[in-house]
């Protein structure tokens, strides 16, 4: 009986498809802001763009503030200001990953060989200088 063993595919070198989905998975990932960890997908962006624009008129604001659920399942009471300097820290944040994330990928791809999707899954690995 022949015995044979197979690598794990976390630990083979990653293909440039393995390399762009954990790039566009990080650029996405819960921002830190002077207020906490915050979500900046897409859809996290749209709603406190759009609860800072309808801010007065929020059926849940309490006292001149708006209670907000953070990256990390945690709540805030924020004003308005508040509100609006964690979306400014948070679209800075985004766009800064977003672009070192971007170079890192190319970088990656390049390397021979690849890192392996386990490093490739790890933010910190992206982030290293």
């Amino acid at each position: 009986m022949k015995r044979f063993f197979q690598l794990n595919p976390d630990n083979r070198p990653a293909t440039w498809a393995t390399i762009k989905q954990w790039r566009d998975t990080h650029e996405v990932a819960p921002v830190d802001t002077t207020f906490g960890n915050f979500d900046c997908d897409e859809r996290s962006d749209a709603r406190m763009n759009g609860s800072i624009g309808l801010f007065d008129n929020l059926p849940t604001l309490q006292g001149g503030k708006l209670t907000w659920k953070r990256g990390d399942n945690s709540f805030i009471q924020l004003t308005k200001a508040e509100l609006q300097q964690v979306y400014s820290e948070v679209q800075l944040n985004r766009a800064t990953r977003g672009a070192l994330l971007h170079v890192k990928a190319e970088m990656f791809r390049q390397m021979d060989p690849a890192p392996t999707s386990a490093q490739l899954s790890d933010l910190s690995f992206w982030l290293e200088e």
